[in-house]
């Protein structure tokens, strides 16, 4: 199985606004831990971009993000991070068969990227304590409804890489 993660949507017009909540902090730590186990295992990491609003400093990444100049980054105008975009040729050039995703907003752009990874033939995780949501039933959503990874099945799972 090859890898990739993703890292959808965290920037300063959608989430900066959130700075300070316990539960922002607490998912930057997941996903930059989870992203320096990808990088670790020479496995893409790939941070993908909002720009359906706009294009100024409020869509940059939140300076919490700790990207990596070898990460990938895809700009989208749509939901899906697979619509219209590069991503999927990414993948396939790299023969990544599965993708964990994480970021923002899980009932919107993260779970349009869920649905189209799968719509594609990928294998697709939602990274637990690893998205933001607009509500809390969007997080409950995503535990229910949705294929979950955990931290530490990620780290097995690339130990043994």
């Amino acid at each position: 199985m090859n890898i990739a993660l993703l890292i959808i949507d965290v920037q300063k017009a959608f989430i900066g606004h959130r700075k300070g909540e316990e539960a922002y902090d607490r998912t930057f730590d997941y996903i930059n831990h989870t992203a320096f186990l990808f990088r670790e295992k020479n496995m893409p990491v790939i941070v993908v971009r909002d720009l359906s609003d706009g294009d100024d400093e409020n869509y940059d990444n939140v300076e919490e993000l700790l990207a990596d100049k070898n990460d990938i980054e895809i700009i989208k105008y749509y939901n899906n991070s697979f619509w219209k975009t590069e991503l999927e040729g990414i993948l396939k050039s790299r023969d990544v068969d599965f993708v964990v995703l994480c970021g923002n907003a899980a009932e919107y752009c993260v779970l349009a990227t869920y649905n189209g990874a799968l719509e594609r033939d990928f294998g697709a995780a939602i990274l637990q304590n690893g998205v933001f949501a607009a509500s809390q039933t969007g997080i409950m959503d995503i535990a229910y409804n949705r294929s979950v990874i955990s931290h530490d099945v990620i780290s097995y799972i690339l130990k043994n890489k």
